[in-house]
């Protein structure tokens, strides 16, 4: 572990690609004004570099011992000024020579399936790429409520205190549980600092950090001004430096393929396998537009974003989404759709077979007018391909991952039809909560001589206009802990203590709720952030008994949600 001075520091995205035209160089944007640098425009370049915006007051809240960690960093750092200056936007780290300063990315997107042109990092600024030499990874660590870039377009760069609250939570609560997520270091909060959304709100900066803040949106936006080199240029740095070489890709399906092809599939597999994740543990994103979807596969954008109360496969946490767009069953589906923008926006080169994708006058002048319905042809065949695999591979860890849950030791071919479809359906018709229903399931024994009680599954007060009554929901419970009974059997897995130990390590007991969010930022708004922390720390180990808080708050957050707190809605405000 190391300090953050001394750890290993480097700007790879920022010397691959082409910066903005109106500030080429950092001597340039140090002498930039304000027009240029944090006025909206459409930028000409992948990149523009921009130093955080000064705070007059400002406050450290709240660090992730765990992204601590994984960067690299001492946890006794935290209490470092140069740590808390440098998180809170205070200072810059520069070093002209290593190409080392500050810079916001520029990306495009589809949102809500509507294609909307320039996005870019409207108040999120990238400081540097720290490296944990230990564990042989690369953070980009980033800044989100820095300030104005030229990216803002009608926003004012700032983050409120209730969406940058909801974000470092759930950074970390999504890590915890194994699942690919960008990280939140640590929140800053700027308490004179005030931005106005439906009312006037308190800001923060959630310091981030990614293996790559690359998404679907940075492709987008290199197709639509129509730059190929950069298009290339993207692809290459991908390769070379986000998944460190094309010997680290998924293998090639033939001599013919090619690098850029074996790109694309290896951000499909990556996402189908995140995807796996969201689905078997109820996490729904709520606004998955292509500027939200990681080619790294990470969870991305804390937003609209909530964790499933009551199964509802229909359910979203967008009340903007009214036609249902991002609900939890629509997330295969639209994340597929974002695939396939990608896979459009890389189609010269996915289309280009073994010998023309390297041609000096393919590479400098395009395609001639013979060789397009070749390559067009060959493009889509490689979509065709990825969908194929990103559907097996999806279904796949779905299977496993909900195995797990449920404590088998044998996957078998027909669980999905037999064991999983008949749980979930049963879940929605008897309304019970999706993720402490798996907890409680671990405690139940069924071999000990006694039945298992299937009322211990419902919650005290059950919904405003339950859809069953309770006998004929207890009924339907009842015949599912059956079928599970006889699986259980069937493999051998009759010792219910070992059973409860292989669960209670994939099954949270503690499970970051929307409601729980907001009790924490009623009373950060109010200066307490003593709860915030303590929440943190229970999502960062998410699957113990107990933390040693209060019994009283640890029991109410990991209990029953109240009729109230169940299935909110959010907004994209933030």
């Amino acid at each position: 572990m190391t300090t953050l001075e001394q750890l290993p520091k480097t700007s790879r995205f920022t010397d691959w690609m082409t910066p903005d035209s109106k500030v080429p160089t950092i001597a340039e944007a140090k002498k930039a004004g304000d027009e240029v640098v944090r006025k909206a425009r459409a930028v000409n370049g992948s990149y523009t570099w921009v130093r955080p915006e000064r705070r007059e007051k400002w406050e450290l809240v709240g660090v992730s011992s765990a992204a601590m960690r994984d960067l690299g960093l001492d946890e006794k750092e935290k209490d470092s000024k140069f740590f808390q200056d440098v998180m809170a936007g205070q200072e810059v780290i520069e070093d002209e020579e290593r190409g080392l300063y500050p810079w916001a990315q520029a990306y495009a997107g589809w949102q809500f399936g509507d294609w909307v042109g320039q996005l870019g990092d409207g108040r999120v600024i990238s400081l540097f790429e720290g490296s944990n030499e230990t564990l042989g990874k690369r953070y980009e660590v980033q800044l989100k409520g820095a300030g104005l870039t030229p990216y803002s377009r009608f926003a004012d760069g700032k983050a409120v205190l209730r969406s940058s609250i909801r974000e470092a939570l759930g950074s970390e609560a999504v890590s915890a549980l194994g699942i690919p997520t960008t990280r939140a270091l640590s929140l800053i909060s700027l308490p004179e600092t005030k931005a106005r959304r439906q009312t006037t709100e308190s800001c923060a900066i959630v310091a981030r950090m990614a293996e790559t803040w690359v998404r679907i949106g940075t492709f987008d936006f290199q197709r639509a001004r129509g730059a190929r080199a950069e298009m290339r240029r993207l692809a290459d740095y991908c390769i070379s430096e986000v998944f460190g070489g094309d010997d680290k890709l998924v293998k090639a399906k033939n001599d013919d393929e090619t690098r850029y092809t074996r790109l694309y599939r290896e951000i499909c597999l990556r996402n189908a396998y995140t995807l796996a994740y969201w689905q078997a543990y109820g996490y729904m994103n709520g606004v998955l537009n292509t500027d939200n979807t990681s080619i790294y596969g990470l969870t991305i954008d804390y937003g609209p974003f909530s964790f499933m109360d009551t199964f509802d496969s229909s359910f979203t946490p967008n009340h903007d989404d009214g036609l249902l767009r991002y609900s939890y069953k629509n997330q295969p589906s639209v994340i597929w759709w974002n695939l396939v923008r990608l896979g459009e926006n890389m189609g010269e080169l996915l289309g280009a077979d073994s010998d023309l994708v390297d041609d000096k006058t393919f590479v400098e002048e395009g395609l001639k007018q013979e060789q397009i319905k070749g390559v067009l042809e060959r493009a889509e065949k490689a979509i065709e391909g990825a969908g194929d695999e990103f559907t097996a591979r999806f279904k796949a860890k779905y299977v496993e991952l909900m195995g797990q849950r449920l404590g088998l030791v044998e996957q078998r071919d027909d669980d999905h039809d037999t064991v999983l479809t008949p749980l979930l359906d049963m879940l929605q018709e008897c309304e019970l909560d999706y993720n402490q229903f798996f907890r409680k399931l671990g405690d139940a024994t069924f071999f000990s001589g006694t039945n298992v009680d299937p009322d211990v599954f419902f919650q005290k007060d059950r919904g405003f206009v339950p859809s069953l009554d309770l006998e004929e929901a207890k009924s339907r419970v009842s015949k599912w802990l059956e079928t599970y009974k006889s699986r259980l059997e069937s493999e051998g897995s009759t010792n219910d203590a070992s059973r409860r130990e292989r669960m209670h390590k994939v099954n949270p007991k503690f499970v970051l709720k929307t409601w729980v969010m907001d009790e924490v930022i009623e009373k950060a708004q109010k200066g307490d952030f003593e709860m915030y922390n303590q929440v943190l720390e229970m999502s960062l180990d998410p699957f113990k008994d107990s933390w040693g808080f209060d019994k009283a708050l640890e029991d109410r957050v990991t209990g029953d949600t109240p009729k109230t707190g169940r299935d909110i809605q959010c907004s994209c405000s933030s």
